[in-house]
């Protein structure tokens, strides 16, 4: 949920599962930059943003730490975490709403200070559908 007293400019603050107690107590970012430029590649990433991002990070099925594939590492800084879930439901390029994709989940990427850097579906490993794909050499640790 946004915090009320933040400036419009500011971005986005959405309240996370903290993994080592397992309470709402982490505060995760979304720049006004990150928001503009998902805003530009049309409905479907905005309701991604504002509906599924939220949920995912509320109620992860599992959240790693340490990323190991260069292509998960935020440009700007370190990775950190990822939080791993599955979607009550997913959304076409048009914003309008179906069903979460069968065998796959969706991954939200957060930095060393707490800034959602990047968001988006993955398959999922066939052996535990709640997990990504190669998870066991893709991070360091899994968290929960």
């Amino acid at each position: 949920m946004p915090d009320p007293g933040e400036k419009r400019r500011d971005g986005i603050t959405l309240t996370a599962v903290e993994p080592k107690d397992g309470t709402m107590s982490c505060r995760i970012f979304i720049s006004h930059g990150r928001l503009q430029t998902v805003a530009s590649r049309g409905p479907g990433l905005v309701k991604e943003c504002a509906f599924i991002v939220p949920q995912i990070l509320s109620a992860p099925t599992c959240i790693f730490e340490g990323l190991r594939w260069e292509e998960d590492e935020d440009r700007w800084g370190y990775g950190w975490r990822c939080y791993c879930g599955l979607p009550t439901q997913a959304f076409r390029r048009d914003g309008t709403s179906i069903s979460p994709h069968t065998g796959r989940v969706y991954l939200v990427f957060v930095n060393d200070e707490a800034v959602a850097y990047n968001w988006r579906w993955e398959n999922a490993d066939p052996d535990n559908l709640k997990l990504p794909l190669n998870h066991e050499i893709r991070f360091k640790q899994r968290l929960l």
